[in-house]
């Protein structure tokens, strides 16, 4: 009942599960962390402004799951079918960029970074979960008490950016124009929406096993 076929389910989660594995030599898995290791650098100490102006790497990632919009639904017996519910907004997941939601063209780039550390497409412009619909339609064939969710992945965490700064007519040095070396950037997955009820099957750490969290079960 999800939004997001179930092939592409299947590998983005698969990605996810080989985070900690891929990202273990980077300075720290969560936004924020101290640095345990140098920061990344350009390929070479020198530049040409006229070329090239700006270089930026990611420095860490943090990915997770998030709800956005939940609401709980009883389906009595004898009244299973197509139902729309309206969503209640508990969360909300936008795109920012050195702490800021306009999102220029050496955003997109990094975010372009950020996907391929995480194995699957992550937002690259301005954008926030809050635009999403609130309604969500979908078909019950059993009754029990659900939750219908809306979630994504967060994804977050530090990155560098280093100036080209001229020093002739056609050289120049990098220079990290960072203060402390670092900012933090935040972006999201695609929308994942559906149902869960206490005996449905989740895969740990997905949005679906959060979304399950919600009820109460016995």
């Amino acid at each position: 009942m999800e939004a997001v076929p179930r092939r592409h389910l299947r590998r983005r989660l698969a990605a996810l599960a080989t985070l900690t594995v891929t990202l273990a030599g980077l300075s720290g898995i969560a936004a924020g962390a101290a640095h345990a290791d140098p920061l990344p650098r350009p390929p070479s100490d020198t530049c040409n402004p006229n070329l090239e102006t700006i270089w930026q790497d990611v420095v860490n990632v943090r990915v997770t799951p998030t709800i956005t919009h939940w609401a709980g639904i009883s389906i009595a017996p004898g009244t299973t079918g197509t139902f729309t519910e309206t969503l209640s907004q508990v969360d909300t997941v936008s795109t920012t960029y050195n702490n800021s939601v306009e999102i220029t063209a050496q955003a997109g780039l990094l975010f372009a970074k950020v996907s391929a550390k995480v194995g699957f497409s992550v937002q690259k412009t301005k954008a926030s979960t809050s635009s999403w619909s609130q309604t969500l339609t979908l078909n019950f064939n059993r009754p029990g008490e659900y939750g219908m969710f809306k979630g994504t992945h967060r994804i977050e965490g530090d990155f560098v950016r280093y100036q080209c700064a001229r020093t002739g007519a056609n050289t120049g040095v990098w220079v990290n124009t960072l203060p402390g070396g670092t900012s933090t950037y935040e972006t999201f997955d695609v929308e994942i929406k559906g149902s869960v009820a206490c005996d449905s099957t989740v895969v740990p750490g997905s949005v679906q096993e959060l979304a399950r969290r919600g009820l109460t079960c016995a």
